[in-house]
């Protein structure tokens, strides 16, 4: 199986590089075996006795294959399945010329274990995934599909299910393979905050705080994790965070570095991402959002992403890519003085609208304002976004199979005959760590960020030491 060895793109090799050389493939301990299933049949799922049909995928049935087939593989063929922790059926070619209408997945899987669900990770026992005959040899659709047994969810934009090119749990658009965004990466425990959570403790209205930030492929503790919910209300409260934002933001920097990670066609090629995800745990249920893509000044970014300064809706905590240096980006965090988009006060040393320029330096201090804006001096809001139609089983009337994901819209993706990314060379070493500007915080800030950015025992999968996935 050339999937997961004697290939220039292997399954194996991709977990290795996403996580960090923290999470493998365990091929010399991995099966595959061939299976008969008959049209019909009776099986016990759920505790239940019930029946079930390869003529449809819908309800229970696609449950009932692997009854029929862990049966096989422990009664006829002997085989111990206490050992394999994610079972795979890969279906014939050609399953839809068998099923019912809306059969036309890619690829099916449960969030999490089939059963029980686990209140710590050392409990998993097992995952079911489906993967479509026509389409089972592609290494991004089982690093996908598998992302789903451990709880990942799709990676969606504003407006698009499977939208986030930071995300093989999205990966709708863009160029090639592509790794987990920071909020899965934290899920997985393959990596941390870059500094400690930045929380409302750390924010000044109108005070710009940068950080130096590595590209994400150099580093597993590479991103800033940004729990504006943390102390909403508080009497030590002085940030100028709206007491109603409760948004959790995650900023990284994401740069095509090998066949693995290329989000864009040529290596080097960034942005400044940031994401909305308030989950608080490995199994939480929020999809990720990309909330932005942000140009880096000074550095190589795609033609199509111009803005380079984002706000969080409600929040007025306004995110800047601001420089580039030997594989790091500067961002800068900053809460405004008001929903205003315009210097209100000329004369309070604050950065009132968060654009960089203080008081005088303000042109809005020297004419009346150029911005864009309607009456009050409110930003003039975006257009709707164009709503596409989620792939989500819920969506499309698939509810009645519990637990499960259909990935119709992953042909689309899949039969798209994208181009065969080239193999680049490996990155050179990482640079030494950019000295950040005075009173910034940066590379040298790190210490504290593994134990206070991590999940706490019991709430996240705890880091350190090699996982293995046995198939």
């Amino acid at each position: 199986m050339k999937l997961f060895g004697n290939a220039s793109v292997t399954l194996s090799q991709y977990y290795r590089f996403c996580s960090y050389n923290t999470t493998d493939v365990d091929v010399a301990n991995s099966i595959a075996i061939s299976v008969k299933l008959p049209c019909t049949g009776t099986g016990t799922l759920f505790s239940a006795t019930q029946n079930w049909t390869v003529n449809s995928c819908h309800g229970n049935n696609p449950y009932g294959w692997f009854t029929f087939a862990e049966r096989y593989a422990v009664n006829t063929l002997g085989i111990d399945l206490s050992v394999y922790n994610h079972r795979v059926i890969v279906m014939p070619k050609g399953h839809t010329s068998f099923q019912e209408a809306d059969c036309g997945w890619a690829g099916l899987s449960t969030t999490g274990p089939v059963r029980p669900y686990p209140p710590i990770p050392n409990s998993y026992l097992y995952s079911y995934t489906w993967i479509a005959g026509d389409t089972w040899g592609a290494p991004w659709l089982w690093f996908h599909e598998l992302g789903h047994s451990l709880w990942l969810q799709h990676a969606n934009s504003p407006g698009m299910e499977y939208g986030d090119i930071a995300s093989a749990m999205g990966a709708a658009k863009g160029y090639g393979l592509r790794c987990f965004n920071p909020p899965q990466v934290w899920q997985l425990g393959w990596g941390s905050p870059y500094v400690p959570p930045i929380t409302r403790r750390n924010l000044r209205r109108g005070v710009g705080r940068g950080y130096w930030i590595p590209a994400a492929h150099t580093e597993s503790d590479h991103f800033l994790r940004i729990p504006l919910g943390e102390g909403m209300g508080a009497d030590w409260d002085v940030s100028g965070v709206p007491d109603s934002c409760a948004a959790q933001l995650w900023v990284s920097y994401r740069a095509s570095s090998v066949v693995y990670d290329m989000p864009w066609k040529d290596v080097g090629t960034g942005a400044v991402f940031v994401h909305r995800w308030n989950g608080s745990s490995y199994v939480a249920a929020p999809k990720t959002m990309l909330a932005a893509s942000l140009r880096v000044p000074n550095g190589k970014s795609p033609s199509d992403i111009t803005d380079m300064s984002y706000e969080e809706d409600g929040c007025r905590l306004v995110v800047s890519a601001k420089d580039f240096w030997l594989g790091y980006a500067y961002v800068v965090l900053c809460v405004k003085t008001s929903d205003d988009d315009v210097e209100t006060d000329c004369g309070n040393r604050l950065d009132d609208d968060c654009d960089g320029l203080i008081d005088m330096d303000d042109p809005d201090c020297l004419r009346p304002p150029s911005k864009v804006v309607s009456p009050g001096g409110k930003r003039l809001p975006p257009p709707p976004p164009v709503r596409i139609p989620l792939a989500d089983d819920e969506e499309n009337g698939l509810s009645s199979t519990p637990g499960l994901i259909f990935e119709d819209l992953l042909h689309v993706m899949l039969n798209g005959k994208p181009r065969s990314p080239p193999s680049p060379a490996p990155p050179s070493p990482s640079p030494p760590r950019p000295p950040p500007p005075a009173n910034v915080s940066g590379p040298g800030k790190k210490a504290a960020a593994n134990s206070a950015g991590s999940p706490s025992p019991g709430v996240g999968i705890p880091k350190g030491g090699r996982r293995a996935l046995r198939l």
